[in-house]
């Protein structure tokens, strides 16, 4: 499967007024893409276009709930409307809530099912005839590094992930069977410097925490824009995600009582709680980056080397023919004693 690059493509962004979607356009259109944002805020999507313009970029804006599957579905007219078709389309919006399991009121749990897990169906069922038409193309999923190993006073959000991603496998499988050239990412973000922290719904007694380690906004940005110019099926974004996963897979037990620690589920915040933007969208402009920078690292090592597999491919040969080198060194130095 070949996609285009980027300067010959139309990519659709849902959930781009801010954190990893804002990012992700913004890196989009600076490498040529012709981009059509969308999401609830529009002070952030205009701002976000009056910042890809100014640029040099081209951008337009549609405002968009994507639990609303006419909406979506009038995103991907607008961008067939004003560029003729869609080559790649990226599903970031997304919201958490922050509570114990006990505390995490039903009408929670139904919130974040339709904005994190129907508003990527509603995203993907709206972007799949486009890219069909189009001759193929890239999906792509911001799912989150919860999706494999969920997170305590994250019930709910964990539990809209991973319903992501069993809808990401099924469809990844479907087209395949098809054979209809259509790449499925799932792109999953460990913890991110973005305003999901700041937006999300919470209790008095709860104060919503990042887990360490915190990367920058451009790690999980950086992995959209490779998906958009490259078929891959995971990426991702951190290398602490994909480090607790394969501790979770061979010893979870020890990764259970490492999360505990690491994640203290009540931390008292002396404020009567919080509903975030799990109901409306921020009212004001919005950035990509939240306010954990204090605390964020400057960069994935792991993502870097996930974005580079010529290099990871010539590390690990490097590394391979170094230890057949000493080998062959101790195995000559054995004869040359004996003889």
């Amino acid at each position: 499967m070949k996609l285009k690059p980027l300067p010959e493509q139309v990519v659709v962004v849902l959930g781009a007024s801010s954190g990893i979607g804002r990012e992700s356009a913004l890196r989009l259109a600076a490498r040529g893409a012709r981009v059509v944002v969308a999401a609830r805020g529009e002070p952030g999507l205009q701002s976000l276009v009056r910042e890809i313009t100014a640029a040099g970029g081209r951008a337009t804006y549609v405002v968009c709930d994507a639990v609303d599957p006419a909406q979506v579905r009038a995103v991907a007219d607008a961008a067939v409307a004003t560029y003729g078709r869609i080559d790649t389309w990226v599903n970031v919006a997304g919201v958490i809530a922050h509570s114990p399991f006990d505390e995490t009121e039903p009408e929670q749990f139904r919130r974040l099912m339709e904005i994190n897990y129907l508003g990527q169906v509603h995203g993907a069922r709206a972007a799949l005839p486009e890219l069909r038409a189009a001759g193929g193309g890239a999906l792509v999923f911001v799912t989150s590094a919860e999706s494999a190993v969920a997170m305590p006073g994250h019930s709910a959000y964990a539990a809209s992930k991973h319903a992501v991603e069993g809808l990401v496998s099924a469809l990844r499988r479907e087209l395949l069977a098809e054979s209809v050239p259509i790449s499925v990412t799932s792109v999953r973000p460990s913890s991110t410097n973005t305003p999901i922290f700041s937006n999300a719904a919470h209790g008095g007694d709860v104060d919503p925490e990042a887990p360490p380690p915190i990367y920058p906004v451009s790690v999980a940005a950086d992995c959209v824009v490779h998906a958009a110019e490259h078929p891959r099926r995971v990426l991702w974004a951190g290398g602490s995600g994909r480090a607790a996963a394969l501790l979770q897979a061979v010893a979870p037990r020890l990764l259970d009582e490492i999360v505990v620690r690491m994640q203290p589920l009540q931390r008292s915040s002396g404020d009567e709680g919080d509903a975030g933007t799990l109901s409306a969208p921020n009212k004001g402009e919005t950035d990509a980056a939240g306010g954990l920078g204090n605390r964020e690292r400057s960069f994935s090592l792991y993502t870097w080397l996930q974005l580079r597999p010529a290099v990871t491919a010539a590390l690990g040969i490097g590394g391979v023919a170094s230890v057949l080198a000493g080998m062959e060194r101790a195995r000559r130095g054995r004869r040359s004693r004996r003889g």
